[in-house]
This record gives structure tokens, sequence and C-alpha cells, in this order.
């Protein structure tokens, strides 16, 4: 398993409850909510461990429990959706406070919807894992990893534009340096860009990517494998 978000800390509000709102009865605050034309928002678990569950979903995957993983997700991602009931604003998964018009929510979030589409494509349901991936990736745009998984369901179908789309996502977040954390990650990005290259017939282009990509692997067979394959086929022209 690839390395995922550390860390799961998250801000929360601390608006008070006034004297008054407190005395009146729930029943009465649906009323006024609805009067005013807002629905009154669910309760949620404040010490709800977002970060716990994802980890636990995690381990679910390795020990090949994926439908009890999906449901450990589906706990986080419900969570989230409770706390920021009637919020219409994008949601992007980050530390940081917003400074647009999005939401910062729990990067955990992030790793749930991940994981959830990961789990399902090991069930064999990459038709609901698309969605699941989609979404991490729109909520956490620099993560890399997440772009080249996303990328991955892609090539599994045959659809090579989307497929390169993706991983040239990927590659434009990561850190470029050879030697650091991310260099498998990157390489990853360059090899899916230059099989998809190669599989729309565009050899020049894909062994560039899968040259390039030796930079930050050096010792990858699956690159010089590939690099070979394209070599033949530029040489007998097909």
């Amino acid at each position: 398993m690839s390395l995922f978000f550390a860390g799961t800390a998250q801000a929360h509000s601390s608006a008070g409850e006034n004297s008054t709102s407190s005395a009146i009865a729930p029943a009465t605050l649906v009323v006024a909510a609805f009067q005013r034309g807002v629905p009154a928002a669910p309760k949620y678990d404040a010490a709800f461990d977002a970060g716990a569950h994802v980890e636990q979903g995690f381990d679910m995957i390795r020990r090949g429990k994926q439908a009890q993983a999906v449901k450990l997700f589906d706990k986080v991602i419900d969570h989230a959706d409770r706390q920021l009931y009637g919020d219409t604003r994008s949601r992007l998964c980050r530390v940081a406070g917003p400074v647009d018009a999005s939401v910062s929510v729990d990067p955990a979030v992030c790793d749930a919807h991940f994981g959830k589409g990961f789990a399902l494509i090991d069930m064999g349901r990459g038709d609901l894992a698309e969605a699941e991936l989609r979404q991490a990736t729109q909520m956490a745009p620099g993560n890399a990893h997440f772009a080249n998984e996303y990328a991955e369901l892609f090539k599994s179908r045959r659809d090579w534009q989307h497929s390169y789309d993706s991983f040239a996502k990927a590659w434009a977040v990561v850190d470029k340096a050879t030697t650091g954390p991310d260099a498998g990650i990157a390489a990853r990005a360059l090899r899916g860009m230059g099989f998809n290259k190669a599989a729309m017939g565009q050899y020049d282009e894909a062994q560039s990517l899968y040259t390039q990509s030796l930079q930050y692997d050096p010792k990858s067979e699956i690159a010089q494998a590939e690099l070979g394959n394209i070599a033949r086929r530029k040489a007998i022209g097909s």
C-alpha cells in the first residue's frame, strides 16, 4: 500500500450556544428552522476519530476484508457530511484554513474516499470506485498518489487519453526531486504517461517518458522492458 496522508487533526468551530437558544425544545428548533427556510442540521459526534477509522479501513484492505473497509470509510464520509450539513461550498482536504470559496476538511476524509475507491476496485466494482477516486482527487488536487490511482482505473478500461491526463496531473503536482521521498510516485506517473502514449502509437513520446522515469527509479524493470518493447515496435513499424 502506498503512502497516505499522515495526521488527522481537524479544526472545529467553537461557536457557543446562548442561553436563549439552549432553552428551546428540539421540536421548536426544527419548526423555527423550517420557518426560516433552512432545514435543521443533524447532530454529529464531536469526539469521532476519523483518522483511526481510516487506519482501520486500510488494515481491513490489507487483510482482504474490503467490504468491512468500505463500511469504515463510509463512517468517515458520513460524519463529514453531517458536519458540513447545508454547506454548499466545495471541500478541500488541508490543515490550513480556507482562503477562497472552499471549506477546509480533515485530510482523513480524502483518505476515506480514496480507500473506499481502492476497496471497490478490489471488489470488482470499478463503476462505483470511479466516483470515490474522482472525489479524492478533487478534494486533494495536490496529491499525486491519488491522481496516479485514478489514472490506473482509466488505463484498465483502455481509455488511454483520460488515463494519460490523470497521470499528467500527478506529474504536474509531484515533488520533482529525483532522490526525494516522492521519487517513486513521480516515476510511476511518468511510466503511466509513457504507457498511454505507447498505446496510442506515439512511440517517441513514450520512449522519452520512460527514459525520464529512470531518473527517479533507475532499477525499474518495468521501464526497461517497455523501452525494449517500444524499440521493437519502432523497428518493425507497428
